[in-house]
């Protein structure tokens, strides 16, 4: 049986390979550490889905490079220490910690596509990187979900305290009314009262 280690090439995508696999791994690691203190139940079962996923592509694309016959290749991630201190922080609140809708809108597989279509992989890594776009698109989508929750959640409860505020800060509009329709009542009483006096004198 033929082995991908005979190729005597050094394929060209072979830093692709690598950095997918330091990413997803890396990923996997911040995304639990997150689940671990978050208050909020369903986003911490999507976090950890999408974690467990991404330590498996971190570990299928490492035995690709092997497979290719090369090692995987580890790098220091310069942010790494700064993202987990984050995520990891039960004191920093899941909606600081969630991703700009920016971001989330981009689409970090284009290239990849692109290099597909043109014949840069051999066939069995084509087919590894249709199944990781897939999965990491339904991953995206349940993320997504889950921050929008959190977010909806975050939203409800400023307009509660706005409400509560402005309650605090001194009677509503419908309080002011009825106290003036009163004090103008209280006034008419006076007069008449007075009148009534008078007559009597």
């Amino acid at each position: 049986m033929a082995s991908d280690t005979q190729t005597t090439e050094k394929p060209s995508y072979l830093g692709l390979l690598n950095a997918i696999s330091l990413a997803e791994s890396a990923a996997g690691v911040y995304l639990e550490a997150w689940a671990d203190v978050t208050p909020i139940e369903d986003l911490a079962c999507t976090l950890r889905l999408v974690a467990a996923r991404e330590r498996s592509h971190g570990d299928v694309f490492c035995r690709r490079i092997a497979e290719l016959g090369y090692e995987l290749k580890k790098k220091p991630d310069p942010r790494g220490a700064e993202q987990l201190a984050k995520l990891s922080n039960p004191n920093i609140s899941d909606l600081e910690k969630i991703p700009s809708r920016s971001e989330e809108e981009s689409d970090p597989f284009a290239e990849i596509r692109r290099r597909i279509s043109e014949g840069e992989f051999d066939p069995m890594t084509v087919n590894l990187l249709n199944w990781y776009i897939a999965e990491e698109k339904d991953s995206g989508r349940r993320l997504r979900e889950a921050y929008d929750c959190v977010r909806e959640t975050a939203g409800g409860r400023k307009k509660g305290a706005a409400k509560m505020s402005s309650a605090s800060d001194g009677p509503s509009a419908d309080a002011e009314a009825m106290m003036a329709c009163m004090t103008a009542g209280f006034t008419r009483l006076e007069k008449a009262m007075e009148k009534l006096a008078k007559a009597a004198k």
